[in-house]
């Protein structure tokens, strides 16, 4: 596996596992929650990369993508997080184990349902959210068990993040920054309206009038 993602374990594979898994097409932000995830089983002693590594590491992402979408699809994201911390706690440690990391299989399906969600949306890049959809989609594991606990569903996710996205589908490697700096600097109108934080327009007809006139002349001097 190429080492793009600034020191991405090499993982062993788990039994019966043939496939090699490539974080090529992942983004970076996607590949630094994969890193710190791999980090944190392997200073935990775990001998297995497990979903709940990933729930956690994007949980703590200090972008707080993660959380802003659970908490945008109704969910409570400190209880997302207090399940995952409790998840870990509960696995096996084991003392020396050479820094082997074993992929688990349920990882490993994860990784496949968020590339298959990224290719049906158009995205070219996978992208941190769409793992976060893949933890859901993996019923029987214990960081989809700490989502749905959370409030969370795969159907919810998967509106707050074409919510948050506008129609933007994920073509770089830095995609996540893109709409999350579109968020941070541009004002969503239709959300302030919903919520009436715009001046009203009725009985201002005046004003509507001279602005009106004030871009047409713009306009006609431009041109």
């Amino acid at each position: 596996m190429p080492d793009r993602g600034g020191g991405l374990h090499r993982f062993l594979p788990f039994p019966g596992d043939t496939s090699a898994m490539d974080f090529e097409t992942y983004t970076d932000r996607a590949r630094q929650i994969i890193q710190a995830a791999q980090g944190l089983a392997l200073k935990a002693g775990h001998q297995q990369f497990t979903p709940e590594h990933l729930l956690k590491a994007l949980i703590d992402d200090e972008g707080g993508l993660a959380r802003n979408l659970i908490a945008a699809a109704g969910g409570k994201p400190d209880i997302a997080a207090a399940q995952a911390d409790a998840a870990l706690n509960a696995l096996p440690k084991v003392e020396g184990g050479g820094g082997k990391l074993y992929l688990a299989a349920e990882t490993a399906k994860v990784f496949t349902s968020a590339e298959e969600a990224a290719k049906k949306a158009g995205d070219q890049f996978v992208t941190a959210e769409r793992i976060l959809l893949g933890l859901a989609l993996q019923a029987g594991t214990k960081a989809a068990e700490a989502l749905k606990k959370a409030g969370v569903t795969p159907q919810s996710l998967n509106q707050a993040t074409d919510n948050m996205r506008a129609g933007r589908t994920a073509d770089s490697q830095s995609a996540e920054d893109t709409y999350e700096a579109l968020k941070k600097y541009a004002r969503d109108l239709t959300e302030a309206a919903r919520e009436g934080k715009l001046d009203p327009v009725i009985g201002r007809d005046e004003e509507i009038r001279r602005t009106i006139q004030v871009l047409s002349r713009q306009r006609t001097i431009r041109c």
